[in-house]
């Protein structure tokens, strides 16, 4: 571990080699939208070795009993991905955490898919720092299926309609058409397409019509229908065929959807997805 002074409190970093131990007090709050599977998966991408700019931060060894932390990801673009939780119920430690960490870092402050317990840190945060920094704040519904559920989903395909994993080659398209895109997201969406799962719809010519990606929160994300398309189901056939490919990691599945996007909702609850949790996308003006 290093740490890095700090004028109140210090940052001390946890090392890769650590992250399991992370992991693992979060085993038994597998719902939170940020924990678990998030950990989960920047430690698979790092065994990799996939030269990630990812770096995790607390205060003190405290952590190893309240999970306490704050985790940076650049994924090769301008934009920093900003993730944190902390098991207390009192969110002083996770304050402290983000006032360190937002007033003595150059880290742009995009605070990704925290959930509603966390929301009183970030206002206590955003006070501080002046709400002209940011330049948006998008609340989403947190939607969860579990495996047995999952089980039932039919993955029929329409004539016509062939399925395949996303490629590099449709970054661009998936990037210009997800409706928060924004400078930079394209190294995102090329990092997820290359390394997590996904799944596309496309038709006779090979024209791509419909996709899902997994986020790195290990949540379904960036589910789009080409407008021509709509109404057909293809947004369904999405949410189940890339849910099956989930549960069979033996993972329940989740959902951030845009709590304003009415017809998105109806889709998810119709196909039996329960929301548990409203998660806020806070992102910096720059």
């Amino acid at each position: 571990m290093t740490q890095l002074l700090l004028d109140a409190d210090c940052l001390l970093e946890i090392s890769p080699n650590e992250w399991p131990t992370l992991q693992n007090l979060y085993a038994s709050k597998k719902t939170e939208s940020i924990g678990y599977n998030l950990i989960k998966n920047y430690i698979e991408w790092i065994d990799k070795k996939l030269n990630l700019d990812v770096k995790c931060f607390t205060l003190d060894e405290d952590w190893r009993k309240d999970g306490t932390f704050i985790m940076i990801a650049k994924h090769g673009g301008i934009l920093d991905y900003v993730y944190f939780n902390t098991l207390c119920d009192d969110l002083d430690r996770l304050i402290r955490l983000l006032h360190a960490f937002t007033t003595q870092t150059k880290a742009s402050l995009n605070l990704y898919g925290y959930g509603q317990r966390l929301k009183p840190a970030v206002d206590d945060c955003i006070k501080k720092l002046g709400p002209k920094k940011f330049h948006e704040s998008v609340e989403t519904a947190w939607y969860k299926a579990s495996k047995e559920l999952v089980a039932t989903f039919s993955t029929e395909t329409p004539p016509g309609i062939t399925l395949r994993k996303l490629e590099i080659e449709d970054a661009e398209t998936v990037n210009e058409l997800w409706p928060h895109h924004d400078k930079g997201t394209i190294k995102f969406v090329k990092h997820v397409i290359k390394n997590d799962l996904t799944i596309a719809a496309c038709d006779s010519n090979g024209k791509l019509l419909a996709w899902c990606l997994r986020l790195p929160l290990g949540s379904l994300g960036l589910l789009q229908v080409l407008s021509s398309q709509k109404r057909l189901g293809l947004g369904s056939l999405m949410v189940r065929v890339l849910s099956k490919k989930i549960a069979e990691q033996n993972l329940d599945v989740f959902a951030p959807v845009v709590t304003e996007n009415t017809p998105s909702r109806r889709m998810f609850e119709k196909l039996g997805f329960e929301k548990i949790d409203d998660i806020y996308w806070t992102l910096e003006e720059y």
